[in-house]
């Protein structure tokens, strides 16, 4: 009989009968109801934290191949992990720190835990903690915002004043900006709009009369062979000629619709104007600022 038994989290203890072969639990079982005797008994200890449900049901000689394939390939990627740390360390000291960024960032791959290479990306980033230009691509503050606690305190521990007086001055840059900006985009809104709306009346006007046109030009024309005389022929032409005629001031009004819808959209955009470029530009620097300050902020 082969029996499992969970005494203990990290082990799993291995029963077979005499001839290693492997029985049911009923056929272990004597006709009295007794337990037939087990002669082999061998243990097999797991390491800490290895246990789990892909473990669970091998038998010995598969779970002994098992652990010793993730032995080896967690020996494998230290080892990986520490070439790229020591190659990455070697830059790092010559100051090369777009080279050694890579190869820090590689080794996490390998060691997602490893803290030193967590750390040394910062450093590279960051050029040593001397520039703080690269912390205002939005993807860097997104990560930072994910990162653990002691990267976060490190970053902060060395530029977290520095960033502080930054975003203190973009603030102090945007508020009147904010100001200026909103009113003249709420100024120029009122006009765009109403300006859309002449355009739009007048296209619809002009627009239904032309439907109305063709419609009669239709109907006088059905009437040709209905009807003796050239009159609905002359109809036709008459209508067909001012829906021609008409269909000038729709092209017009039409094209200046367009226009018009455009500049009512582009005006809610802060890109529109000079000014309101540099408010976007500004209010994008205090946000990404916040990623990488918001916890003590808070």
């Amino acid at each position: 009989m082969e029996e499992r038994l969970m005494d203990d989290p990290r082990k799993i203890k291995v029963k077979r009968n005499a001839v290693g072969g492997v029985e049911d639990a009923t056929d272990a079982l004597a006709p009295d109801g007794e337990e037939v005797e087990i002669d082999v008994s061998e243990e097999i200890v797991l390491p800490e934290g290895e246990l789990d449900e892909d473990l669970i049901g091998l038998a010995p000689s598969q779970l002994e191949k098992e652990l010793a394939r993730r032995k080896k390939e967690a020996e494998e990627a230290a080892a990986e992990r520490d070439r790229l740390l020591a190659a990455g360390e070697a830059l790092l000291k010559k100051q090369k720190y777009g080279e050694a960024e890579p190869l820090f960032s590689q080794a996490l791959v390998y060691d997602a835990d490893c803290a030193r290479a967590k750390e040394a990306v910062w450093i590279c980033r960051t050029r040593g903690f001397t520039d703080t230009e690269e912390l205002y691509r939005r993807e860097y503050a997104e990560e930072f915002a994910e990162a653990d606690g002691a990267v976060k305190a490190l970053v902060r521990k060395e530029l977290g004043e520095r960033l502080a007086s930054e975003k203190a001055e973009y603030e102090r840059e945007a508020a009147p900006l904010r100001e200026k900006v909103r009113g003249a985009q709420k100024e120029r809104r009122s006009a765009f709009i109403a300006n859309r709306n002449y355009y739009r009346g007048r296209l619809l006007v002009f627009g239904m009369i032309f439907f109305a046109l063709v419609i009669a030009m239709s109907i006088c024309g059905a009437q040709i062979v209905h009807v003796r005389g050239n009159t609905p022929v002359y109809l036709v032409i008459a209508f067909g000629a001012l829906a021609l005629l008409d269909l000038i001031p729709v092209l017009i009004f039409s094209r200046k619709f367009v226009v018009a819808q455009r500049l009512v959209r582009d005006n809610e955009k802060l890109s529109s104007t000079e000014e309101g470029a540099r408010l976007e530009e500004l209010e994008g620097a205090i946000e990404t600022l916040s990623l990488y300050l918001e916890d003590d902020e808070g």
